[in-house]
This record gives structure tokens, sequence and C-alpha cells, in this order.
């Protein structure tokens, strides 16, 4: 296809390959993909061209219309090399949780994702590296929003899927044989007829079981007092943090003791203000006052799946006479809009049973694949046109001369842009203008 993508594509890689031979040029050194990519951008001028600004907007953009997504969650789409974009998604963590992100990507060429976290609600990056098949483990520092963004490089084109998991923050279960489904009392708990709350979390187990280091760190205090009765402290200077175990049995670590994960601190038993209840272990967390601990302790996950690799259109249609529009993919999620039969969206992405939609006026959100269907597509004739890659923001400098007889027309837009497709599902709109 003679068009301006191929000058381009030839730009790109001779002003880096330029950039990356010249010992004149000075690249600031980041551990930052995303940072050592726009180095390179901008070291070969192409930053500041159409095309690099429309890179750097999208990833922009990106973080402005991420949708909130619940972990677990898998998903999976493509990007094309006509089609400058970025995808983004958020999360909720607590302070304290802890996901494991696996990106997998398949290039059709040589070109590399870069994969972006971002703590809200500034968006301040925390991690950015190159996609690889394996998993990076994120702990979140505090409770918030955090977005995950992927990006190819500039013209890159490939196949894309997203796993992210819910996994234990500490190595070890503070209590021998259990896990967090052993947890009978949560923190915020109504105590002494609501003139206290809950400030940890309770685990049940029989007397005697072994309480266990969940982390390397130092005993800070072993007591036997108050509300807590025997009671032993460890600091986690990891994280600041120090962590209380109470209603002790018996204490079998000294003060100023280095412990391991797993050691053993004492056994589970119910002294102090527990001595009418069950035995069992409260643990607490406290920084600058206490904090939610079941984020940081809690190990039963629900792993989320590894999707069959799917290969679906870039367009679709709705094929009943209203689809809830909704903003995640779950029929829990809110309905943002309701759309009618016949209407046409464009598939950004898909889970196992959704998919993540575009409409043609730019609204996005997600539709119940059941809901969707293929369109029909009508040849065009043999002919060069200028089409243009980004819709409605339309320019002389975003077009791009094709030849038209390697492109199907799949809709039209409510200002009469004709919507076309190539056989890379690459999608490009044409104005009439240009079939004359």
């Amino acid at each position: 296809m003679r068009n301006l993508i191929s000058k381009l594509v030839l730009c790109v890689l001779l002003g880096i390959l330029i950039c990356s031979c010249n010992r004149s040029v000075r690249i600031f050194k980041s551990n930052s993909a995303r940072i050592q990519y726009e180095n390179k951008l901008e070291s070969s001028g192409i930053n500041s061209t159409k095309i690099g600004e429309e890179w750097l907007n999208s990833a922009d953009e990106a973080l402005l219309n991420a949708p909130l997504l619940q972990v677990p969650i898998a998903i999976q789409g493509s990007f094309k090399s006509k089609s400058i974009a970025a995808e983004a998604w958020k999360i909720q963590l607590e302070q304290g949780a802890s996901i494991n992100i696996v990106v997998r990507w398949h290039a059709n060429d040589s070109s590399e994702l870069i994969v972006d976290l971002l703590e809200g609600p500034e968006w301040k990056e925390l991690k950015s590296y190159t996609a690889q098949n394996d998993s990076v483990k994120f702990e979140a520092g505090k409770t918030g929003y955090y977005v995950i963004r992927i990006q190819p490089e500039l013209l890159g084109q490939g196949n894309f899927q997203l796993r992210i998991s819910g996994t234990a923050t500490y190595a070890v279960f503070p209590v021998e044989g259990k896990n967090s489904r052993a947890i009978q009392s949560v923190w915020g708990d109504v105590r002494d007829g609501g003139r206290r709350t809950h400030e940890g979390v309770d685990i049940f187990a029989e007397r005697g079981t072994p309480v266990l280091a969940p982390v390397e760190g130092v005993v800070t205090a072993v007591r036997d007092r108050g509300l807590g009765g025997k009671q032993v402290w460890v600091r986690d200077s990891e994280r600041n943090w120090n962590l209380y175990f109470a209603h002790l049995d018996s204490q079998l670590v000294r003060n100023l003791q280095r412990v391991k994960p797993g050691d053993t601190l004492g056994l589970v038993g119910n002294t102090g203000n527990a001595r009418t209840t069950a035995p069992h272990l409260h643990f607490g967390i406290y920084q600058s006052g206490a904090i939610n601990p079941f984020p940081a302790i809690k190990n039963d996950f629900i792993a989320a799946p590894l999707l069959p690799d799917e290969q679906f259109s870039p367009a679709m249609k709705v094929n009943v006479s209203q689809a809830n529009l909704r903003n995640g993919p779950s029929t829990k999620s809110a309905v943002i809009s309701r759309m009618k039969v016949e209407e046409l969206v464009f598939i950004k992405a898909a889970t196992s049973d959704w998919f993540q939609i575009k409409t043609i006026e730019g609204m996005t959100g997600f539709l119940y694949k059941n809901l969707l269907s293929g369109i029909d597509s009508i040849a065009l004739e043999e002919k060069t046109a200028y089409a243009y890659g980004n819709y409605p923001r339309l320019s002389t400098s975003d077009s791009l001369l094709v030849e038209l007889d390697q492109f199907s027309k799949i809709g039209t837009t409510k200002d009469g842009l004709e919507i076309i497709v190539d056989k890379d599902d690459n999608l490009l709109y044409l104005p009439l203008s240009q079939k004359r």
C-alpha cells in the first residue's frame, strides 16, 4: 500500500537508530520504560511531529477514560499500526493489598509494549516496564485508585492479554494451619455497645495453636497487661508498621529478638478482655494509628483466568432492540446508556463474557457479548484517497493516502464520513468527497 505510513515508519526507525548511534546525544537514564522511549522520540525530533504528538496524547487520553475493573480480571485485545492508541484500566486497592500483574504481548513486528502502573489521584508513575510473559507483584502503599496502562511503541501492532489477580502480601499467615477464612471478626466491628470499634481482626483457632511471624522483623515488646492480655509486638521495618499479636496463651519470644517469616511468637489463647470468648488471635497493624490489617494477611484468592486467544472484529453492531451499555463488565455495573438495534460500535478489548466498546460518538463502556454480532461490509473501488485515522479530530496532517480497493466500508458516521476497514482490521474514516 502506497501511503504516508510507510514514510513515517521509516522516519521513526531511522530517527531512533541515529539517536542510539550518535554518542553526542545525551539521553537521560531512567528505570522507566516510558521515559526511556520518550527520550528516544525527543532526541530524534519525532515527539514534535504530528504522529509523535498523537502517541503522547493517546497515553493521556487513556488515563482520562480508564474504566474501573474489579480484581480478579482478565482482558484482551489488539493494537493496530495505523491506529495510534493506548488502553488503561482503573482498579481500587486498600493499603497493604497486593496484586499480580501479568501482561502477554504477541507483536506482529519487533515492537515492545510499555506497561505503566500509576497511582491516583494525580496519576503518579510507580512502575513502567516492557511487557514480558511473567508476573509483576505490586503492593498498594495507600488506599485509593490505581491505573494500569499499556501502549505499544509508535506504529507497533500486536495482541495483548492483561491478567490482574490478588495475592498475599505477607509470606506467612499469622496462625499456623489457618488462612483468611478463619477470620470471624473484622476491622470496624462494633465493640462495647458502640463506644468503640474493632481495630484489627480476630483469627479463631484451638488453644495452643502457634502464632507465627508473617514477615521478617524485630520484637519490640513482650507484655501482659490491659485489653490485649499476653501480647507481642513486632516491627515490620520495610513498611514502617508495628504488628500487634494479642490474647496469647503464652509468649515464646523475647524483646529485641529478630524473627523471620514463620517463626513462632507465641500460642493462641484468650487472655486479657477475651476471657469470655473462644481462643483466638487478635491481630492488628499500627502506623501513626491503627490501619485495617486484613488486606496484608488475606491469602484466599481467585486467580484471573487465562483467556483463550480470540480474534474479534474491530467493529460490530447491536443485535437486540435495546442493549444496556455499562461502566464495567458485570450486570451489577451501572447502566450509562441504552443502545438500539443496528447501532455500530468499535471493539477495544474483551473479557470472557463482555466487550469493551467505543461508540461512534466517543462514549465507552461494556456490552455483553451476546448483544453484538458481525456487520456486513461493502468492497470499495480501485482508487487512491486520503482517509483519516482519528475521529472526530480530523486534520490534513492526520490523513493517510490509501488504496481503497484494500478496504471495505462497514458504516457511516452521522456527519457523513464512511467508516472503512482493511484486511489487518485498521479502521479509517473516508470523506465522501474523496470517493469522487
